[in-house]
C-alpha cells in the first residue's frame, strides 16, 4: 500500500492560513508538506498554522520541515504555529525539545 498525505488549505482570518494534514508525514511525503508551506509563504503575507490533528505519524524529517518553515516564516516577519492535540506527534515534539521554540497549540483555531 502506498502511503500518502492529504493537505487541505483554508483561510482562518485575514492574517492566518491553515493547512490541515491527514496521513503519515515521513521521508516519502515530507516534500508535499514543504511545498504546501512554501506556497503559503509565496502567496501573500499571511501567517501559517499547520494542523496535524489528522495525522497519525511524523518522523524526524517532518519535524525538521516544521522547524525550517518556522524559521522561514519568522524571517519574513510572519507567524507560524503547529496544531497538535495529544498522541504520537505531540510526544515527538515533546521528546525532541522543540515545543519551547515552536508555537504549539491544540487546534488551528487557537492561533486567533
Amino acid at each position: 500500500m502506498v502511503s500518502g498525505i492529504t493537505i487541505e488549505r483554508s483561510k482562518l482570518t485575514e492574517e492566518w492560513i491553515a493547512i490541515a494534514v491527514t496521513g503519515e508525514i515521513d521521508l516519502a511525503t515530507v516534500g508535499d508538506l514543504d511545498t504546501a508551506m512554501d506556497q503559503v509563504l509565496a502567496d501573500g503575507d499571511q501567517s501559517l498554522v499547520v494542523d496535524l490533528n489528522g495525522s497519525s505519524f511524523m518522523d524526524s524529517t517532518g519535524l525538521k520541515a516544521l522547524i525550517m518553515a518556522d524559521r522561514r516564516f519568522g524571517g519574513a516577519g510572519r507567524g507560524f504555529a503547529v496544531a497538535v492535540g495529544s498522541g504520537p506527534i505531540s510526544r515527538l515534539i515533546d521528546l525532541s525539545g522543540v515545543r519551547g521554540s515552536l508555537r504549539v497549540v491544540d487546534s488551528a483555531d487557537d492561533v486567533m
